[in-house]
């Protein structure tokens, strides 16, 4: 490959097409560069779109799973790369180099466990989100690992990097959750427990619940979580039961098991990330 890479949009909004097109005409002058090209046959990897079955099922057909990246609320079974909305072109990128350098160290077309579903199977839509959540962490592995433990008990979920991003997402939408990092980094001007007393103060949503989600959890932190006004406190790395029992305490319906032998979501990312 050369110095700039051709990308192909699967999918996606006209809004959200002309702002990708905008960033990747100034990504093309980078080096390495990446550029937008029209169709998947000339491209070297695919943004697709993750929650239209039509472009998920297109990157299966063409074997074409290692070099695409998702974006959508759910992560496709056996993707290798995968991000929430709102689209973050940063991100993009970063996911984009990934995939590059997998790519050239002679990763596979198709991953170990691609999807065994048939087409007609794969092109279901998910099920309606019964609840909506906000994932606040300036890690996006962090963001990654959370929103595929959570994907499964139909949450329609959104994320932040920051505090910034927070409050303002916090401002247009509703959320029944809002899971917060405690340190969110040189990014943020509020730390996670200086945005659960924000949330409390500022946004007083009936029924919201605030979860801090940290790598640390000593009882120390855990009362100075609930001094600051979250309503639960999880651990890093993050342990299944305990966010099983959280979320079967506010009325969720824990999801189905997966089958024998078929590939979990997000399971190659790593919790210890903070």
């Amino acid at each position: 490959m050369s110095d700039t890479y051709r990308v192909a949009l699967l999918g996606f909004s006209d809004f959200e097409r002309s702002t990708l097109a905008s960033y990747f005409r100034l990504a093309g002058r980078s080096t390495p560069g990446y550029q937008l090209v029209p169709t998947g046959e000339e491209s070297d990897f695919i943004l697709a779109d993750a929650d239209h079955a039509p472009s998920v099922q297109l990157v299966l057909a063409t074997e074409r799973w290692s070099q695409a990246v998702f974006v959508g609320s759910r992560a496709p079974a056996g993707a290798v790369a995968w991000m929430l909305r709102p689209i973050d072109p940063l991100q993009v990128m970063r996911e984009l180099d990934a995939l590059r350098l997998a790519v050239a160290a002679g990763a596979p077309a198709v991953p170990d466990d691609p999807p065994l579903a048939p087409p007609a199977a794969a092109a279901a839509p998910p099920p309606a989100p019964t609840a909506r959540a906000l994932l606040v962490d300036d890690s996006p592995i962090a963001l990654r690992f959370l929103a595929s433990r959570l994907q499964p008990w139909g949450l329609a979920l959104e994320t932040a990097s920051n505090s910034g991003q927070a409050i303002e997402r916090l401002a247009r939408h509703d959320y029944d959750f809002v899971f917060i990092d405690v340190e969110l980094g040189a990014d943020s001007e509020l730390d996670g427990l200086a945005l659960c007393q924000h949330i409390k103060r500022h946004h007083p949503l009936a029924g919201s619940v605030l979860v801090m989600v940290s790598a640390h959890h000593s009882e120390l932190d855990r009362v100075r979580g609930t001094l600051a006004g979250c309503d639960a406190y999880l651990g890093k790395p993050l342990q299944a039961t305990e966010l099983e029992r959280l979320l079967v305490r506010q009325g969720l319906k824990p999801p189905p098991a997966p089958a024998a032998g078929a590939p979990v979501a997000g399971a190659a990312a790593s919790a210890d990330h903070a």
